[in-house]
């Protein structure tokens, strides 16, 4: 009896033991899946590369698609009903993720991406494709600009169309260097200036302060969506300060010529050097508002 006991522990032991061991590895079965997955699509690879994904620890890449959120049924009327929890089950490692395993093999110039889905725990993930991908470094000055230009149209610029507004959004913007004449398109009648000129005039004793403008293409062909402000270098530090709606003969008028706009993933030191291009500035008052 005590050695049927002793077996029956083992057992239990040894099955408990296995479903910890499955549990914790989830993520290197899907690591091998992902692997072999791999070594049978890049053919087209040297066998050193080949050796890389063979052999190495791949990173992982992975986003959340949508998370677990469990049905709950209650019984109504001799029929299961689904019901709302006040208090719903949390269980994040069932989370829904696009999860991909990514080598960078040396020499290569790019990465070898395994793009999968499964739990977040990595149970039943599977591969979908294989894809070679160049990572770009993330420039985080314009990326800040767009999200002040976008949210400056989204807050000021109220009589543009859904499909301009939307374009805004979703689409990247072109990063010019312009000459906009701020203090004409702020003035108003009967309002005190005096705190704005003052503004505009420390902004250009501020040498490393240069105009910027991200713009996107309107409804019309010939006519753009302008967000005008100031910033350093690469766009470092740069907000918004006028938005227009404007056509292209217009817009070109305050366009800096031969002026690139310096990026935090490309310096260039002759954007600092375009004073012979810099087009004439106008008298006129622009228009920051659609009539």
């Amino acid at each position: 009896m005590l050695k049927f006991r002793t077996a029956i522990t083992a057992f239990a032991f040894i099955l408990l033991s296995a479903g910890v061991a499955c549990r914790t590895d989830y993520t290197d079965c899907a690591a091998e899946k992902a692997r072999a997955y791999a070594l049978e699509r890049t053919k087209d690879l040297t066998e050193p590369q080949r050796n890389f994904i063979r052999y190495a620890t791949p990173e992982i890449w992975e986003d959340e698609i949508f998370p677990y959120r469990p049905m709950t049924f209650e019984e109504y009327a001799h029929l299961p009903r689904n019901l709302e929890d006040d208090e719903p089950i949390k269980a994040p490692y069932h989370d829904f993720m696009a999860s991909s395993f990514v080598w960078n093999p040396p020499g290569l110039g790019y990465s070898v991406v395994v793009i999968g889905s499964g739990e977040r725990s990595m149970q039943f993930w599977k591969p979908l494709k294989v894809v070679y991908k160049t990572t770009l470094p993330i420039d985080k000055a314009y990326k800040s600009a767009r999200t002040a230009a976008v949210m400056y149209v989204m807050n000021n610029m109220l009589y543009l169309s859904r499909t301009e507004r939307n374009r805004v959004r979703f689409s990247e913007a072109e990063v010019v260097r312009t000459d906009f004449n701020m203090k004409y398109m702020q003035k108003r009648d009967k309002i005190d200036d005096s705190a704005w000129e003052s503004y505009l005039n420390s902004l250009s004793e501020d040498k490393e302060k240069i105009q910027y403008s991200l713009i996107w293409k309107g409804d019309d062909s010939n006519h753009f969506i302008v967000i005008a402000g100031f910033g350093g270098d690469t766009l470092e530090g740069w907000s918004p300060m006028s938005g227009m709606y404007l056509d292209k003969e217009r817009l070109d008028r305050f366009i800096v010529k031969n002026a690139p706009v310096v990026t935090d993933s490309e310096e260039d030191d002759s954007a600092a050097d375009s004073g012979n291009g810099k087009a004439e500035p106008s008298a006129e008052k622009t228009e920051t508002e659609k009539k």
